[in-house]
């Protein structure tokens, strides 16, 4: 993807496995939010394909549907309750099930609000609730940019509860970006670095624990 003459994504090769918390890492303006946007349709590629179920590029129109986006600010109403929320986006989506709705509250923690208004909550919930908000229409892979950013220890450890529950009982793909690599690393399963829009190195959670732990390295003349 490229911005004037500034290449935001640069040939960037990425491979997802079903079932999968890719942890995408990368520093602030290193080209996450640009290759999420571009996975669902939210920005065009200069170049390239993108295949997602089988489909490529300009086909994969009806596949949106499967694709659960929270990029940037969660667009939550803050005058209207996490229930309203959920009701607004279920309206616009054409789903009309008894329950559903309940059962989203309970997936993201947040069935015991009542009648709190949103504006009213604490940083972790809006994230939890935007989160809930992408999970209406019950997609199969969901894109989350930056959720545990400025989060306080009890609210990144609630999402991050909420995301290994969601790949274990919905068997959901998740791609999570970050630039903390510590935090990211107690959820993911697989990685992808990125750097000045070009992706360093893919490799799963062992092979990153294996680079990352202390070690001692003694060099011999070989007597």
């Amino acid at each position: 993807k490229i911005y004037g003459k500034q290449k935001a994504v640069n040939e960037v090769n990425v491979h997802l496995e079903k079932g999968a918390i890719y942890g995408f890492i990368g520093r602030n303006g290193a080209g996450k939010t640009t290759f999420l946007k571009m996975i669902c349709g939210m920005a065009k590629p200069t170049s390239g394909n993108i295949t997602l179920f089988g489909k490529k590029n300009n086909d994969r129109a009806s596949e949106m549907k499967k694709i659960g986006v929270l990029i940037e600010d969660p667009g939550i109403f803050p005058g209207m309750t996490a229930y309203d929320n959920l009701k607004l986006k279920c309206k616009a989506a054409g789903i009309n099930k008894e329950g559903y709705i309940e059962g989203i509250l309970k997936t993201i923690g947040l069935e015991k609000v009542g009648k709190k208004k949103a504006g009213c909550f604490s940083l972790g919930m809006k994230q939890r609730l935007g989160i809930g908000l992408a999970l209406v229409g019950d997609p199969e892979l969901l894109l989350l940019d930056e959720p545990i950013n400025g989060l306080d220890p009890q609210g990144i450890l609630e999402v991050r509860e909420m995301l290994t529950s969601l790949v274990k009982e919905r068997n959901m793909t998740i791609i999570i970006s970050s630039h903390i690599l510590e935090e990211l690393s107690k959820v993911a399963t697989h990685f992808g670095i990125i750097d000045n829009g070009v992706l360093i190195k893919e490799l799963s959670h062992d092979e990153l624990v294996e680079e990352c732990r202390e070690r001692i390295k003694l060099i011999t003349d070989g007597s």
